[in-house]
């Protein structure tokens, strides 16, 4: 049980990501390589760094166009 994680941790990077991408990509970044022992961190944390990218590129986008 010790080493499952917290889905805590993985939800909070997601509202990060949302909130800021690029806080969100060093967040993510951060969860994937230092807690790589917990298969839940490193899962999440490939998804958020996706995300924030993905996030960034749609607010770039819009800037551009409006």
């Amino acid at each position: 049980m010790e080493n499952e994680g917290n889905i805590i941790l993985a939800i909070l990077g997601y509202i990060i990501a949302l909130i800021a991408p690029i806080l969100g990509l060093i967040y993510g970044a951060g969860l994937f390589y230092y807690k790589n022992d917990v298969a839940l961190y490193k899962k999440h944390g490939r998804l958020t760094i996706y995300f924030s990218i993905l996030l960034f590129v749609i607010t770039t986008i819009i800037k551009f166009i409006l």
